[in-house]
């Protein structure tokens, strides 16, 4: 059995972090391993917005 998961399958979890990081534009893939198998892989995904003047707390202060 390979160490690299349950099954001895290496591909799968390569396959399976490969779709996570293609489909991830900003945030991080976190792989957990205990005795030197891989148990989890996670995706956390951030969402960035462009800043605007509207809602800044500098142009709000400015204003009074």
């Amino acid at each position: 059995m390979h160490p690299v998961d349950e099954g001895g399958n290496i591909a799968s979890v390569m396959e399976e972090l490969r779709q996570c990081l293609k489909d991830l534009a900003f945030g991080e893939v976190i792989i957990t391993v205990h005795d030197s198998r891989v148990v989890q892989i996670e995706k956390r995904e951030k969402k960035r917005f462009p800043q605007t003047k509207h809602g800044d707390c500098k142009s709000r202060a400015q204003k009074d």
